[in-house]
């Protein structure tokens, strides 16, 4: 299942799925099963059961769920309406907004690929090695990642990222994929020159739009074994990263155990998995991006994310 939040008209940051050849807003799919139902405050229900975020879906926990689950099982059609209003699209009508917005935290993890270490020689980390965004620098699948003033070296990272379903503290290993809601595409925009002039990456990552995500969230039991998906980034026409998630030296049941005894994981917390080799600051020549650019990445099963890179 492919879960996204998306724009029509003047409706902006609905949660919805795609469903066959539809994308379904399922807040209005809700309302329109629970009125067929005969629930009283049927409206006021739904906002409650499945709410128009998928953040906020993913808080409301295992009975949503459920709900949701029957909501798949409808038909529909594109002439499907409540309340006068239209809530099944062709793809073509909406636009793709970032997938998960306002979590609690962006996690992200570096120098957790077995071919980047080797051809940066960077030892390997005793212990995954992590680090944080902002909101701020969320933006969605077709947004522009903004060229800062600031920095003269803009590369890219291409991750591998998961979304937690429900609260995870003190996980053992061997259950942490059950706390996992999906999987997506992260872009770890950085501004390499000030992560190096700091010797620290706070400034140098989390200026506005450095975390493009999307363009879906797809279901966990949808995309199966993360840890074996071919993953790749162009600029432009020119293949920079190519990796599989077999390379990751800390796997994901272990980042998520990790993480857990670190602090409590909630409910829409993005954690990004770390880059593979081919950064832009470790070629001959170096191949950092430009005004005008088109950064993207393909990861298997979860579709495409594409930039374009636009001077602030």
């Amino acid at each position: 299942m492919k879960l996204l939040m998306f724009s029509y008209g003047e409706r902006e940051s609905r949660f919805g799925a795609i469903l066959g050849e539809y994308v379904v807003d399922l807040n209005f799919a809700c309302k329109s099963l629970l009125k067929q139902e005969g629930v009283v405050r049927s409206c006021e229900i739904a906002d409650c059961i499945i709410p128009p975020d998928l953040v906020c879906f993913l808080q409301c926990g295992e009975r949503s769920k459920k709900i949701l689950d029957e909501i798949l099982k409808m038909p529909f059609t594109p002439t499907d309406k409540v309340d006068g209003k239209r809530f099944v699209f062709k793809e073509k009508e909406i636009s793709l907004d970032v997938p998960v917005r306002n979590p609690e935290k962006i996690i992200c993890f570096s120098h957790n690929y077995h071919d980047f270490v080797k051809e940066t020689g960077v030892p390997i980390p005793p212990s995954p090695r992590m680090f944080s965004k902002y909101n701020n620098a969320l933006c969605g699948p077709n947004d522009p990642i903004l060229y800062p003033k600031m920095t003269k070296c803009l590369g890219y990272e291409a991750e591998l990222a998961f979304v937690i379903g429900k609260t995870a503290r003190n996980v053992e290993k061997e259950d942490a994929l059950s706390f996992v809601a999906g999987y997506t595409i992260f872009n770890d925009v950085s501004a390499s020159d000030l992560t190096s002039m700091d010797k620290q990456v706070l400034r140098g990552k989390t200026f506005d739009t450095f975390a493009p995500v999307g363009p879906y969230l797809v279901s966990a039991d949808e995309v199966g074994d993360a840890g074996n998906l071919d993953l790749k980034l162009w600029v432009n026409d020119v293949l920079l990263q190519d990796s599989n998630t077999k390379e990751l030296i800390y796997d994901i049941p272990t980042l998520i155990s990790f993480l857990s005894q670190v602090f409590a994981l909630k409910p829409g917390d993005i954690v990004a998995t770390g880059t593979p080799g081919g950064l832009a600051k470790y070629r001959t020549p170096t191949t950092f991006m430009k005004d005008g650019d088109i950064c993207t990445i393909k990861i298997d099963k979860l579709g495409t994310l594409s930039n374009k890179i636009v001077e602030e």
